[in-house]
């Protein structure tokens, strides 16, 4: 054999050489790549998905009604349709009635989760008209298991805030700052009308029924010119371990609110709302009760009452939370909602106490 010839046949083996062992890396390689790809599936799929919960999971509210939201994970940035809710996660109804929704997002791990939000007319019962000269009807005493009316508190002037912050905003609409309410320094209330009750509404009250009340510097606009909500929180049993938790709202520090009575403005359908609302330790949240709440405007525009049967709230409220209704234990505090611009604003009577 020729020597080229010889040393063409050596090149070639030494090509196939290489072309083999270039072949096995690439294969191992490959094979590497795989097996740790497998690896690193197999771990993620034992890993535990973590999952953001949010409680309570569904909720019903009147127009401007409040629920405190929680998430299974924190911190959580909150949003939602249909109200406003806060950086602690309390949502406030606005006016508008339908399905909305609660939306809590976790930007650590892309996590979110939502709850439904249903929020409900509560149909408002028409002012009755007010009581002329020749009225018979006269306050009606309650009966002896009752206390006396006790001294309301006077609220000071110009102390709407923010809901936030309590700091202080310009602008606050009329109808929105208590000058005094039903209520005492110490925060007792007394149900059933007696003295101290101004003359229209103890002249418009019913026999048997409970009564509650608040006086405003600025009288209400005749329509209110925006979403504005008169609340009281009661504490029927004078204890905090039942009820809502103290202090998951802005009303309730030292309270355990057993119950809520109130009268909303809806702006957007320039409707009144009356509303009754006990508090359910099953759903963490309020259930709003029979529609039977009556309001009153005085002729003035200055004070607002609400009016129920005494028979009635007792009823539902033990039926719903639980409670005994303790004539001579009830506490409670009145606010007003309503919003500057954007922006929620809130009086409190008596205002709470550091």
């Amino acid at each position: 054999m020729h020597r080229p010839q010889m040393k063409e046949m050596q090149a070639r083996r030494r090509g196939r050489l290489v072309l083999f062992w270039f072949t096995v890396g690439l294969i191992v390689v490959v094979s590497v790549v795989a097996v740790v790809t497998i690896l690193r599936a197999f771990r993620g799929s034992g890993a535990p998905v973590e999952t953001l919960l949010i409680e309570p999971g569904e909720v019903s509210l009147c127009a401007g009604g409040q629920q405190r939201f929680t998430s299974s994970a924190e911190p959580v940035t909150w949003r939602g349709t249909g109200g406003t809710i806060s950086g602690d996660g309390l949502f406030i109804a606005g006016g508008a009635v339908g399905d909305f929704t609660v939306i809590a997002d976790q930007e650590e791990t892309g996590a979110s989760a939502q709850v439904p939000v249903h929020v409900v007319a509560c149909t408002a019962t028409p002012p009755p008209a007010p009581p002329t000269a020749a009225s018979t009807v006269a306050p009606t005493a309650g009966p002896t298991a009752m206390p006396e009316a006790v001294v309301s508190v006077e609220d000071p002037q110009g102390d709407v805030g923010t809901y936030e912050t309590g700091a202080a905003v310009d602008g606050v609409p009329n109808g929105v700052d208590i000058r005094t309410c039903s209520i005492g320094a110490d925060l007792r209330v007394v149900l059933l009308p007696g003295a101290g009750v101004p003359a229209e509404a103890a002249d418009w009250v019913r026999e048997g029924e409970m009564l509650l009340w608040a006086v405003l510097y600025d009288p209400i606009p005749n329509p209110p010119n925006a979403y504005v909500d008169w609340v009281f929180a009661l504490d029927l049993d004078g204890n905090t371990g039942t009820g809502r938790s103290p202090s998951q709202a802005r009303i309730n520090p030292g309270l355990g609110d057993d119950a809520a009575l109130g009268l909303a403005y809806d702006a957007a359908r320039g409707e009144y709302v009356a509303y009754f609302l006990a508090w359910n330790p099953q759903d963490d949240g309020w259930t709003a009760g029979p529609e039977e709440v009556r309001y009153y405007i005085s002729n003035d525009r200055t004070m607002i009452a609400l009016a129920l049967s005494l028979q009635t709230l007792t009823d539902f409220v033990a039926g719903t939370t639980g409670v005994a209704v303790a004539p001579d234990l009830v506490r409670g505090r009145s606010a007003v909602l309503s919003y500057v611009g954007d922006q929620a604003v809130i009086d409190l009577c008596p205002d709470p106490t550091e």
